[in-house]
């Protein structure tokens, strides 16, 4: 029956296991289950449940079922404590590839992370620079090389030597976190069908080689699991198969993806890496980025390809340069909710990207209704306002402003004009300024203007301490010339004094 054990009702019959004996439960005690049962003769006896059987009830066996890749990434574990030596190893599986693991096991400025009873880790370097004897990166990763180590107590500085170093392999080191005893760590990384293993060793011998098992269940055995936390997850098992040259196309298309996130992120722009979709792709040019920070890989060229993957536009038609912010944000999201996000992934323009992803939220949640469709064909004549002069669409831009559409003025990509914008709207909210006139147009007549804005240094500085004098310094904090901006802030603060 399903009715658990400590729910039986009072009076029913049982058989004890010793003796066979017949009986009735009389009362029941939790915690843990006890029963009070009376046997045919009149004698009196408190069992568990193993001990007795209930007619109509069933006791499940239970069972463990071991998959092949371990529960929770935990392949083993275990200490043992003889007299004056101590030993303890801990295996985990990482779904992951070696060269990671292996970047993030000799990645000793980490260590504080993940590796328990460090606080802090620092190279141990003999050099002239004194930036170079803090920087990791001028440590080499072989044998007899030094670092120190920091405990997470009131210890002082430990140093601690590279023993063993076998590339992806294996890597050892003496470590020592209290001066009575030292220990010798080696990370060993075997491969398996689907990931890597990692097992780490730890020995130690003396008097106080004990200590080194202390807290052993609750933190040092639970190292590797930590690790795995912070380690890039790129391997997934297998759920299609592909021939051979279907992979063969997707291998080159990896290679180029790589070559171009790689080169992006180099030049401070990580956002095309942390676009791509594909973990495996995007785990390989995050261990290449790695190695070309260390030093140890060179800068990739990007292959010749016509149709880059990550650079490309939303839509197919060739026409997406052309089209307004509205109909790429109504296109990329309704190829999403389609079941294609890679136009909304591969979009440059963070505000663009981040309206779109805000809207499928939206969509998702009822709050709003899905958009139609764009019309590329009509995209050259979409915006009127790509007719219209600099100062016509200054014009525009702070009377949507007024309205309460700030995009227009947020999209301008001149810093110092979005600067002006700014602080012309807030002179009009003051009620020091008043708004400029909307200019007029119809159709696809150009309207020219005769209005050219220009001012020398001298009359924009004039202009800026005066306002700066009244509080206004966000078009000052706009400028893009730092001398020039350096000269007003001064001037302002000189004149402040006078007063």
């Amino acid at each position: 029956m399903a009715k658990p054990l400590n729910q039986i009702e009072l009076g029913t019959t049982c058989v004890i296991k010793d003796t066979g004996k017949p009986g009735t439960l009389q009362r029941i005690f939790h915690y843990p289950t006890k029963y009070l049962v009376k046997t045919d003769d009149g004698d009196f006896g408190y069992y568990s449940t193993h001990e007795i059987t209930f007619e109509g009830y069933e006791v499940p066996k239970t069972s463990l079922k071991i998959a092949e890749i371990p529960y929770d990434g935990i392949g083993s574990s275990f200490a043992i404590w003889v007299p004056f030596q101590a030993e303890s190893q801990v295996e985990h599986h990482f779904l992951s590839t070696k060269e990671i693991v292996w970047e993030m096991i000799t990645s000793l400025e980490t260590y504080n992370v993940w590796f328990d009873g460090i606080q802090r880790a620092i190279p141990d370097l003999k050099t002239k620079r004194y930036v170079h004897q803090y920087s990791f990166d001028k440590l080499p990763i072989k044998p007899g090389s030094y670092f120190k180590i920091r405990p997470a107590s009131l210890a002082p500085w430990f140093r601690c030597r590279i023993i063993t170093v076998e590339k992806e392999k294996e890597f050892g080191f003496d470590f020592r976190f209290t001066p009575l005893f030292s220990e010798y760590i080696t990370f060993k990384i075997e491969e398996s069908k689907n990931g890597v293993f990692v097992i780490c060793n730890r020995y130690s011998k003396g008097m106080f080689s004990f200590l080194s098992l202390i807290g052993w269940n609750n933190k040092r055995s639970k190292i590797l699991q930590r690790l795995a936390e912070i380690t890039p997850v790129i391997v997934n098992e297998p759920d299609e198969k592909s021939d051979d040259n279907s992979d063969n196309d997707a291998g080159e298309s990896r290679d180029y993806t790589i070559a171009v996130v790689v080169n992006k992120a180099l030049d401070g722009d990580s956002d095309p890496l942390n676009s791509v979709s594909d973990v495996v792709t995007r785990g390989k040019a995050k261990a290449l980025l790695i190695r070309i920070k260390r030093g140890s890989a060179d800068r990739p060229t990007i292959p010749d390809k016509t149709a880059p993957s990550i650079s490309s536009s939303p839509s197919s038609t060739g026409s997406d340069a052309k089209l307004t912010r509205e109909q790429t944000i109504a296109m990329v999201v309704n190829k999403a909710l389609d079941g294609d996000e890679d136009p909304l992934t591969s979009l440059t323009d963070k505000v663009t990207r981040a309206k779109a992803k805000a809207l499928i939220v939206k969509i998702k949640r009822g709050a709003a209704e899905r958009p139609p469709m764009p019309d590329t064909s009509l995209a050259e004549t979409a915006s009127p306002a790509a007719k219209l002069s600099p100062e016509q669409t200054f014009a525009v831009a702070i009377n949507k402003a007024i309205e309460g559409d700030m995009e227009p003025i947020n999209s301008m990509e001149d810093k110092v004009t979005r600067g002006k914008a700014k602080a012309l709207l807030v002179k009009i909210k003051r009620g020091t300024a008043e708004a400029p006139p909307m200019p007029e147009f119809s159709g696809s007549a150009k309207i020219e203007s005769s209005v050219s804005v220009s001012e020398t240094d001298e009359q924009l500085m004039e202009r800026l301490i005066a306002a700066g004098l009244k509080g206004d310094m966000e078009e000052i904090n706009s400028l893009e010339n730092k001398v020039l901006r350096g000269k007003i802030k001064a001037a302002i603060v000189k004149a402040k004094r006078k007063k």
